[in-house]
């Protein structure tokens, strides 16, 4: 039935491209592109992205790229293409089924060519990075006129341009949107990640936070050879790479860590360092003074001073998580 429903479901892509600024928690943070060029029964799919990491994570912009040969209703036909900073990564593949990257041109494309009227209906689809497969579906439209759809299990809202492409992508539960701008670009300057991240009143009850567990809690102190946990001038990246700095001085093997904290009053996007001991990594956090780190808190991200692969991973893993919503 639903290999039936999807045979009638799709419909020819538009040809073209459509550029979008995009935004996480409301703050522009880099671009995206979509293209479709056709020749015969083949279409090539490029879909790119040029992200400027937060701050904290180095300010770097990361450029994506993603390539797949689909056929005109934008089933996969050939082969997928993945490119990070110019490097190639391992690409996923699912003939048959639809890229995730264009999942809402060709749910759009369906919508048009069905008609309002016509009920929800999904198209097997995949993700070209993971490989997950599943379903894209759409479902009825919004007040303001934005279609809703379910692409892997992520919600989106979509609203339609007038050649096909989309004019809005909202992902209400990463707090990021795609929005159409022909001049869109990184920000000159590194973004900021928000502060407060919602979470339970009760720090104890924290479970998850985009995907992650809690950190295990601290069974040693760091070595003696460390400097104190003491508050210092500049924010808690500041505060943390001063400290990692000092304890390399001293010998020591130390990282810095960026994540989601508790600090007393409710859950925050954080940084603080990490040193080795003899029984593993210890966490210490100079901005609250704790040696070791004390939780509930969620590392996301590690990276260690001169090890730029990292930091670029980091900053990649940051963004993925900005819009994450809540502890959970």
């Amino acid at each position: 039935m639903i290999a039936l429903a999807a045979a009638a479901l799709l419909a020819a892509l538009p040809e073209g491209q459509a550029r979008y600024r995009v935004e996480l928690s409301g703050e522009p943070v880099g671009a995206a592109e979509l293209r479709v060029a056709c020749a015969g029964a083949r279409c090539r799919l490029t879909f790119g992205t040029w992200l400027r990491a937060p701050e904290e994570a180095g300010g770097a912009v990361r450029v994506r790229r993603l390539e797949a040969e689909v056929d005109r209703e934008g089933r996969l036909a050939g082969a997928v293409r993945r490119l990070e900073d110019g490097a190639p990564r391992a690409a996923s593949a699912a003939p048959g089924r639809v890229p995730a990257s264009a999942a809402e041109l060709a749910l759009l494309s369906a919508a048009a060519a069905r008609g309002a009227a016509a009920g929800p209906a999904c198209l097997p689809a995949f993700d070209e990075e993971g490989g997950r497969t599943g379903l894209a579906c759409a479902g009825p439209a919004l007040p303001d006129g934005a279609l809703a759809l379910d692409v892997l299990g992520e919600r989106e809202e979509v609203r339609a341009g007038p050649d096909g492409f989309p004019a809005e992508v909202r992902l209400p539960d990463q707090g990021a949107r795609f929005v159409r701008d022909a001049a869109a670009a990184p920000p000159a300057r590194a973004p900021r990640l928000p502060v407060r991240v919602a979470g339970p009143a009760e720090p104890g009850r924290a479970r998850a936070f985009c995907g992650l567990a809690p950190d295990p809690a601290p069974t040693a102190p760091p070595p003696a050879a460390a400097p104190p946990a003491t508050p210092g001038p500049g924010d808690c990246r500041a505060q943390a790479a001063a400290w990692v700095a000092a304890a390399r001085r001293a010998g020591l093997e130390a990282r810095q860590a960026v994540g989601v904290a508790h600090d007393g009053a409710g859950f925050t996007w954080h940084a603080w360092a990490e040193v080795r001991g003899p029984a593993g990594w210890i966490a210490v956090d100079p901005a609250f003074g704790e040696a070791p780190a004390r939780g509930p808190r969620f590392t996301v991200a590690r990276f260690t001073p001169g090890d730029e692969r990292a930091r670029a991973d980091a900053g990649r893993r940051i963004l993925a998580c900005w819009g994450r919503g809540r502890v959970r």
